[in-house]
Parts: structure tokens; C-alpha cells; sequence
């Protein structure tokens, strides 16, 4: 019962309201799900408390010489490799989508890229183990000393040869503030890397984070004049390389709340703005929850399409982040209508004006504060 106090407690804290969905909504955000589990394809199985995993387990199939014998699961005590690191969070992502506070899921990669669901529930205190429960309360003990939020951001860009039209390597500017993404290229025996990003220094409110970002950006224009280069924000510039606008937090509460405040009044309405949005990227990297993770003790927000164009007039969307992550206990939320998301991945025309979404998003806001905070978002959002 201590445990179960502890959790109403924190809850009642972020004022925690969203409900339990079933997990057949996860096709509306272009999710696979399989009614069966499939012979020995790779599969994990994770169980978590909001985005803290409580325990996860790797489906060890029977070997040639015990074919009388079932697959079983195995405890996953070191760090994931890659491809479990992906099914990891894929699990993650589902458990969100789904209001799933606590729970398990079971995923599996068919194939070289699919990932497909197999089964996901929402559990019962009494359903944990006595080492998942411990978990869940050295979590809970912890999340009570988070404090002194810090602000980060990474934004993905290309740059392209005015002359050549060519792509350039990420190496040409490397240093502590820009760096290139994971994605290479390559040509001949020699490997590139096309995607840029610029990394401003963290702070402790997003005016300072704004300034750090518009010194990056008046530097990166500058060298792009110099170098007779183009700078390539859409986000699928081309073929499999997407660009995004990501965001991190660190001492925060890593939860279902902070994420849902940011797809539902940070990404949604930003996404009715994308001149040419690329609905393959929202399909997979900016799919609603595409988060992570990350060692600051808080997370990395990775659904906005970069938006470096946009540093200049960007601090009123940073502002409104800042308000969110850390008063959610002031703002509401709601689940994702079907009409809604089939406009986000599905190419849909929309004609749901921004000052239609602010009339019906503003009473969220349980304060005028926030509200005109809002208010500030949209109107930052009609100039783009």
C-alpha cells in the first residue's frame, strides 16, 4: 500500500490525466502490431514504470539440439546492444502511446528495419516482481529531489555546394559546438557524414539556451557566405536522411505527462505549419514520443523537424517548453482524436486553422500565465 501511496503522490503532483487506451490505437500512428509471436525472430520484452524501465528480457529460441524445447527470456543485465537499444525504445514508445503507466511489451524486428508489436498490457502492482517493485521505488525516492532543470538543444542541418550542388562533409566545422549526426554516407572507400548539427551550451532558462543558439547561428550563416554554401533545413532533403529540431532536458521527471504536454501543444500545432512537411520522417523519427533517455537524468525530445531557420524568432516556442516541462501540473491533456493524427502521418489536408486549435486547446491551461504563453506560440507560429 506504501508503494501504491507513493505513486498516487507523485501523480497527484504533475496532476497526471491521461487514460488507459487499447493498444489496437497504436495502428493510427503507423505502428505494426502482430497477433502472434513468429518463430525465432528477435524479440525483447520490457516492462516499465513511465518511461523507466523496471525489467527487460531478450526471447532466447531453442537451439538445433533441443528442438523439443520452448524459447525462453532471458534477463538483459548489461547495456543493449544497438538493435535492442532500438526495439527498446520502440516498446517505450508503444507503453506511451497507449497511456500505459505501468506495464510490458513485447516487440520484435521482422526483417532488417520493421519493428512490429506483440503484445502489450497494462499491469497491476501485485503483477511486478519484488526486484521490479524495488525499482519502482528507488525511482519514485528519486524523482523526489529533481530539481534545477537545464535546457538543451541539437538541430540537424545540411550543407550543400553552391557550385557542385554536392552535400559536405560534417567534418568541415567540427568542434564543440557543431558536430554531425550518427547517419554516413558513403563514397568509394571513404565515409561521410552529411547531417551538421549545431550543439548550443545548456542553461537554466530557455533565454539563455536562445542566446547560446543565436551566436550558433549567426556564426554557421557567416562560414556558409564564406564557403559559398547552402544551408539545407527541410526535413528530408534526401533519400533516408531526415533532419530534426531536438531538445533536451535534464533533472527532470522522465514521464508520460512531460511528453504528452510536448507532442500535444508544442509538435501538433507546430506540424500545421510545415510548408513541405515530410510525412516519412514523422512516420518513424518524428513519430508522437520520439524520445529517449538521456544521462542528465532527464530526456531527449526528438518529433520537431529541425527549425533552424526559425532561431531568430523561435524564443515564444522555447518559452512555452520551458513552462511546460516545468509547471505540468498546470496544464491538462487529452488523447489523440483519430482525425487528428490521421492529418500528422497520413498526408491528410487539414483545414484546422491555428486560432481554431488555440480556441480549443487554451482552457488546458490552468492559469492565465501559461495561457498567454500560448496565446504568444500561436501567434509566433502564424509568421512562419
Amino acid at each position: 500500500m506504501k508503494l501504491e501511496s507513493e505513486i498516487s503522490s507523485f501523480h497527484e503532483r504533475i496532476n497526471y490525466d491521461l487514460h488507459q487506451q487499447s493498444w489496437k490505437s497504436l495502428i493510427d500512428h503507423g505502428m505494426q502490431i502482430v497477433f502472434s509471436q513468429k518463430g525465432n525472430q528477435q524479440q525483447i520484452k520490457v516492462r516499465s514504470f513511465h518511461f523507466m524501465i523496471l525489467s527487460a528480457k531478450r526471447k532466447v529460441s531453442a537451439t538445433p539440439i533441443m528442438m523439443n524445447s520452448k524459447a525462453s527470456w532471458q534477463e538483459i543485465n548489461e547495456q543493449f546492444n544497438y538493435y535492442e537499444k532500438e526495439l527498446q525504445e520502440y516498446a517505450l514508445q508503444a507503453l506511451y502511446l497507449t497511456n500505459t503507466v505501468i506495464g510490458e511489451c513485447i516487440v520484435e524486428r521482422s526483417g532488417t528495419k520493421e519493428i512490429n508489436v506483440v503484445s502489450l498490457r497494462p499491469l497491476a502492482l501485485n503483477q511486478l516482481t519484488t526486484i521490479e517493485k524495488r525499482r519502482l521505488a528507488a525511482e519514485l525516492r528519486k524523482l523526489q529531489n529533481i530539481n534545477n532543470v537545464t535546457f538543451g538543444a541539437d538541430l540537424e542541418l545540411m550543407l550543400q555546394n553552391q557550385k557542385t550542388g554536392k552535400f559536405m562533409n560534417g567534418d568541415i566545422l567540427r568542434n564543440e559546438e557543431f558536430g554531425f549526426d550518427q547517419a554516413i554516407a558513403l563514397h568509394k572507400t571513404r565515409i561521410y557524414h552529411p547531417i551538421i548539427e549545431i550543439r548550443p551550451k545548456p542553461a537554466f532558462l530557455m533565454k539563455q539556451l536562445h542566446n547560446h543558439m543565436l551566436l550558433l547561428y549567426e556564426k554557421l550563416l557567416d562560414e556558409s557566405k564564406k564557403h559559398h554554401l547552402t544551408i539545407i533545413t527541410v526535413p528530408n532533403p534526401s533519400g533516408r536522411f531526415f533532419l530534426g529540431g531536438h531538445l533536451h532536458f535534464g533533472n527532470i521527471p522522465f514521464t508520460l505527462k512531460h511528453v504528452r504536454l510536448l507532442d500535444q501543444f508544442v509538435a501538433l500545432p507546430f506540424s500545421l505549419t510545415e510548408g513541405k512537411p515530410s510525412y516519412e520522417r514523422r512516420k518513424g523519427y518524428g513519430r508522437l514520443g520520439s524520445v529517449r533517455k538521456n544521462r542528465f537524468d532527464g530526456f531527449e525530445y526528438r518529433v520537431l523537424p529541425t527549425w533552424f531557420q526559425h532561431i531568430p524568432t523561435s524564443l515564444p516556442m522555447l518559452l512555452l517548453i520551458e513552462y511546460l516541462v516545468t509547471y505540468p501540473q498546470f496544464v491538462h491533456t487529452s488523447t489523440f482524436t483519430v482525425d487528428c493524427l490521421t492529418t500528422y502521418y497520413n498526408q491528410a489536408q487539414s483545414n484546422y486553422s491555428l486560432d481554431e486549435w488555440f480556441a480549443d486547446h487554451k482552457q488546458f491551461f490552468l492559469e492565465n500565465k501559461g495561457e498567454n504563453i500560448l496565446s504568444n506560440y500561436v501567434s509566433y507560429l502564424k509568421k512562419l
